[in-house]
């Protein structure tokens, strides 16, 4: 049973027909999976999206199939040949791929100075990137420059970088123009000059490990 995942390939893919695919019960309600799914579940550091089948808001989950099910909150009715509307949140997809997109440059920033991304949480409000250093080189947490380094990724994200996702087998490759592909199933911006606002926050260093807080905001270049 295959579902195709449409938010893989289109960031800016905010509302889609499609007829539905499965449909079952669990302890979250009842849920539909549509064939061709527009939607972000919460996973990867991403909170999930927020959106609607026909008007109806639903609650969008990574079912245990595999499948990204949808939990409407009043029944919808449909038959196999139905075309159901999908809509989600542009504001808020947007908000969440510069957030997501901002902690991938930041993890590449980070490596010229010997720290690489272990997780990220790139929730509005709470987003952050923990590091683990990498080798004896590696500069010291209390001498990092940090308004360096934000002074850096602001003039990268000014100059602007094409951003790229493909499949290589089973795993999404994501690449910021210039840097190195990560593996990631999140949703990005299509270039980094649509990322603003950004502005490290804290920086935090207990039991070897380095949590770098920052914000960010999707902005019109």
């Amino acid at each position: 049973m295959s579902q195709t995942q449409l938010y893989l390939d289109d960031t800016y893919l905010f509302n889609s027909q499609s007829q539905v695919l499965t449909h079952g019960e669990d302890e979250f309600g009842a849920w539909l999976a549509l064939k061709e799914n527009i939607f972000h579940p919460q996973g990867g550091g991403q909170p999930a999206d927020t959106g609607w089948i026909n008007d109806i808001p639903v609650k969008i989950r990574r079912h245990i199939s595999g499948l990204v099910a949808v939990y409407p909150q009043e029944a919808i009715q449909y038959d196999n040949d139905t075309r159901l509307t999908a809509l989600l949140s542009a504001p808020e997809r947007l908000r969440n791929a510069a957030l997501h997109t901002a902690g991938h440059l930041l993890n590449c920033e980070l490596h010229q100075y010997g720290w690489v991304a272990r997780s990220g949480h790139h929730f509005p409000g709470e987003a952050r990137v923990e590091f683990t250093m990498q080798g004896a080189g590696a500069v010291l947490s209390e001498d990092l420059p940090v308004d360096k380094i934000s002074e850096n990724i602001i003039k990268k994200l000014r100059h602007g970088a094409k951003v790229s996702a493909w499949m290589e087998g089973e795993t999404r490759l994501t690449l910021i123009e210039n840097t190195v592909p990560i593996a990631c199933g999140g949703t990005h911006v299509e270039n980094i000059n649509q990322i603003g606002g950004f502005l490290i926050k804290a920086v935090k260093f207990k039991k070897d490990v380095l949590r770098i807080s920052y914000d960010a905001e999707y902005a019109i270049p």
